[in-house]
């Protein structure tokens, strides 16, 4: 019985280590154009994995190895790093980020895949549970009122907004902008968002064409890959 015992501790710990030793990425393309690609392979230096590039959700979990590496994004599956071509869309990852996001611009002048790779590190220290994550691809200050939060982030900008609220639930958001060239906010939306506490967000507000811009943003369970990914919330 003693045994069993110590063999059952010994596997809980060593579980409990590669969990907290996991280091992982997620990837999303929030200004896919409707002629780019959708799927491609990622190849970390030893391995290739097949990828989703979604414009309107984050993609599924990607595991990284350990240390500085470089990633590289092609459309074929890569076995050998001497096939990498060399105008493969790049990005390195120090040894000091375990949680990253990699958000996809559009790159028309690389022959290979038409895409820029951008790091952002998504590490506890940088980015906690219940923050969102905010880049604003307009031209206009967006500002906002998120629960008991004022916000505001400017034309072309990138932030992260505090929870809005201690504990999960609903609260209200309300969005304006103030246009290219002007000093007067005009009104968005004003709608009841869910905020969850335990997890983070990643938020985009975008040109849509029309006179408003376009505000969504969904959550990452990334530390839960068993939950279900939840749709994005937009407006």
């Amino acid at each position: 019985m003693i045994d069993l015992m110590k063999y059952t501790i010994a596997a809980l710990l060593l579980v409990g280590i590669s969990h907290a030793e996991s280091r992982t990425c997620r990837v999303v393309y929030p200004e896919r154009p409707n002629d780019a690609p959708k799927m491609a392979h990622l190849f970390d230096g030893k391995e290739s994995t097949a990828i989703t590039l979604p414009s309107m959700n984050l993609s599924e979990v990607i595991k990284l190895p350990k240390g500085d590496i470089s990633v590289v994004m092609t459309q074929q599956k890569i076995t050998d790093p001497e096939q990498i071509p060399v105008a493969a869309p790049k990005v390195n990852i120090p040894e000091n980020v375990s949680h990253c996001y990699i958000i996809i611009m559009p790159d028309p002048k690389n022959p290979h895949f038409p895409v820029k790779l951008n790091l952002v590190d998504a590490g506890d220290a940088k980015f906690k549970a219940g923050e969102t994550l905010w880049y604003n691809f307009t031209e206009h200050r967006i500002l906002a009122k998120l629960g008991k939060v004022d916000f505001d982030i400017s034309p072309k900008g990138r932030a992260i907004s505090k929870p809005p609220q201690a504990t999960s639930g609903y609260y209200v958001a309300r969005f304006a902008y103030m246009a290219q060239g002007t000093q007067a906010a005009a009104p968005i939306t004003e709608q009841s968002w869910w905020h969850d506490a335990d997890h983070k967000h990643v938020g985009f507000m975008a040109n849509t064409g029309g006179k408003l811009p376009k505000i969504y943003y969904f959550r990452d369970f990334r530390m839960k890959e068993e939950d279900e990914q939840a749709p994005p919330v937009e407006e």
